[in-house]
């Protein structure tokens, strides 16, 4: 599973917005949400860039948009599966996440 995280603050109007893209165009997406006030290390590395959804080590800066998500997530899906099945039989089936119309 793809570790995915938004990085936002209570507050912040654009963070709201991209909670509700994720929701909208993803109900189904688990995510974690980190709050940046409560540490000051994420206040300087995140607090003029808020929100900034990562996806394992790929940041993207709102507003981001279905394809780039796409892109992100299905990057990570390849990196999981050649990390994870190293000298083992790959799968010819995989799991997309495709956006709510």
């Amino acid at each position: 599973m793809h570790n995915i995280t938004l990085y936002g603050t209570l507050g912040c109007h654009l963070c709201e917005e991209a909670e509700a893209w994720l929701a909208h165009f993803y109900p189904q997406l688990s995510y974690m949400q980190i709050d940046i006030a409560c540490d000051e290390r994420l206040v300087e590395q995140y607090g003029i860039r808020i929100p900034v959804l990562a996806v394992g080590s790929i940041e993207l800066d709102w507003p981001f948009n279905l394809e780039q998500f796409q892109d992100v997530m299905l990057n990570q899906a390849r990196i999981l599966e050649s990390s994870s099945s190293a000298g083992q039989v790959q799968s010819s089936t995989r799991r997309v996440l495709k956006p709510i119309s």
